[in-house]
């Protein structure tokens, strides 16, 4: 048996500190205010869907990926849609959604020799609500992000999302 990992614990000022920063950016994306939430990555940054999944580099091809997918959540719904099927044909995969993320069992772990260079990891989970009030949820996740701060600001470099089922990208995300 081997005993649990040990991370550097983090003093109350720098975990609030990165709470803020999710409880700023995270609304950004589901208020759909896509270049603003991009503005809280790095130029460089990217986002990686594992197992089975996809990864986009750079807040253009990220914004033009977003543009695509996230939709409008006063249009009607797209219809019965995966999210591979939506790629695959170009449409809003959250049109007629309005859709929130829940995280918790936040780990941050300061890298060695920088103090502005964070491992952040969470449990996490998207619901997404109909026009009718009618709740579905997306395959819950393991998100572990880096996070560097430029100029007093943390910015994500990185986030990589690892799905618990490796069939969640051909999940019909409103069936009827």
């Amino acid at each position: 048996m081997h005993a649990p990992q040990r991370t550097r614990r983090v003093d109350a000022e720098l975990y609030v500190d990165v709470l803020q920063f999710y409880a700023r950016q995270m609304p950004l994306l589901e208020e759909r205010r896509l270049e603003e939430f991009l503005e809280t990555m790095t130029e460089d940054g990217s986002i990686e869907h594992v197992p089975n999944g996809w990864r986009i580099e750079g807040r253009s091809a990220l914004l033009t990926e977003m543009r695509a997918r996230r939709g409008d959540p006063e249009k009607p719904l797209v219809g019965e849609v995966s999210a591979r099927a939506a790629r695959a044909q170009d449409v809003a995969y959250y049109d007629g959604i309005v859709y929130r993320y829940w995280f918790d069992r936040m780990r941050i772990e300061p890298q060695p020799h920088s103090d502005d260079l964070l491992k952040v990891s969470y449990q996490a989970m998207v619901s997404m609500t109909d026009a009718s009030g009618k709740v579905s949820f997306e395959p819950t996740t393991t998100v572990e992000d880096v996070l560097v701060r430029q100029d007093g600001e943390w910015f994500t470099r990185s986030r990589r999302v690892t799905h618990d089922s490796p069939h969640w990208a051909d999940k019909i995300h409103n069936p009827s």
